[in-house]
């Protein structure tokens, strides 16, 4: 166990910083970029995003804005209720993004094709379970800090 710690630490840093350099490759913001490959597919609210980011309402407001304005998603005014707006990543754009990670993910399928199919379960399983856990924790530390406020 106590070689997991360092490992993780790393790992997390790793991934945090290859994301910058994609957002910086593509003149956005890291918070940008992380707000994007939560959206998706499917549109969500502007608090949705709040929801999932743990950002402000205004913070996530200025995410949205520079977004539209870099021409990655749009805004989407409900039909019935034109309060409610929805945002929508703009799939051409995305897939700009996504040539970005081709290369990292052949070589991630190379280095994942030398696990069998138990290893690869067990891999599967973590990633699963570290992202319901980290997701978890997230939320208590933005709860807490909410209620020390």
């Amino acid at each position: 166990m106590q070689r997991y710690v360092p490992l993780v630490r790393e790992f997390s840093a790793r991934v945090l910083l290859f994301h910058d350099a994609v957002a910086e490759n593509l003149g956005l913001h890291g918070t940008d970029l992380r707000v994007l490959r939560l959206l998706g597919e499917e549109p969500m609210t502007p608090g949705q995003l709040v929801e999932h980011t743990g950002l402000t309402g205004a913070a996530m407001t200025a995410v949205v804005d520079r977004l539209v304005a870099a021409g990655y998603v749009t805004r989407d005014r409900d039909e019935v209720d034109r309060r409610r707006v929805t945002v929508r990543a703009l799939a051409a754009r995305v897939r700009k993004i996504d040539r970005l990670y081709e290369e990292y993910g052949a070589d991630m399928a190379k280095l994942l094709a030398q696990y069998d199919a138990k290893e690869f379960a067990a891999i599967e399983s973590f990633l699963a379970k570290t992202t319901g856990l980290l997701t978890e924790h997230a939320a208590k530390l933005r709860a807490s800090e909410a209620s020390s406020a």
